[in-house]
């Protein structure tokens, strides 16, 4: 009997570790922003994943504004591969995700910074445990080696950016950022003025 408990004591223990090890590595990764610790920030993003994650929604929202009368789809995607591939580079880099973390708007945005941000500190007060609380209340897990969390939990669903990390090995990265809708705006409005 002793050992089951002991068993079952440490199963709990290992899962409690796993549930709570993603948002630990989000934390790391906002005190690496407000370090500017390029360094680190470099070793919790996976870029190549942040690519296709960004490139999916632009490119989406993209050719949602396109008339694509006598296109194919196929086409008029590779169209716009080209045109967004200068604006995905300007975000695929750690000063821009940096940046973007920072303060939740795009580098050389138009409007003054100095928004909210994304990551508030935790404290051992009660907003800050609340705010933990519900910030791991409303993510979102899919399966056992991904996870996305809203940030700010407390902005409105539109305002919120869904922070995506997945485990590799024993380690969790950023692999997407979902955008929201006025900073999408704001990338097909470059991607548009790049063309002309």
């Amino acid at each position: 009997m002793r050992w089951t408990f002991r068993i079952s004591f440490l199963l709990f223990l290992a899962w409690a570790i796993f549930m709570v090890s993603p948002f630990v590595a989000l934390y790391d990764l906002s005190k690496a922003v407000e370090a500017r610790d390029l360094d680190r920030i470099t070793e919790r993003v996976n870029f190549n994943a942040l690519r296709v994650s960004l490139a999916r929604q632009i490119l989406g929202e993209y050719l949602k504004t396109q008339d694509l009368d006598g296109l194919g789809r196929q086409a008029a995607a590779q169209a716009g591969t080209a045109v967004l591939n200068p604006v995905l580079e300007e975000l695929i880099t750690p000063q821009a995700v940096m940046d973007l973390l920072e303060d939740g708007q795009l580098q050389q945005a138009a409007g003054p910074k100095g928004g909210t941000g994304l990551f508030f500190p935790v404290g051992f007060d009660g907003p800050s445990l609340g705010q933990a609380w519900r910030t791991f209340i409303m993510s979102e897990s899919q399966g056992f080696r991904s996870i996305t969390i809203p940030a700010p939990v407390d902005e409105p669903k539109d305002r919120q950016f869904k922070i995506t990390l997945r485990l590799r090995y024993a380690t969790w990265r950023l692999t997407g950022i979902e955008l929201p809708e006025p900073l999408k705006e704001e990338l097909i409005k470059r991607a548009s003025a790049a063309t002309k």
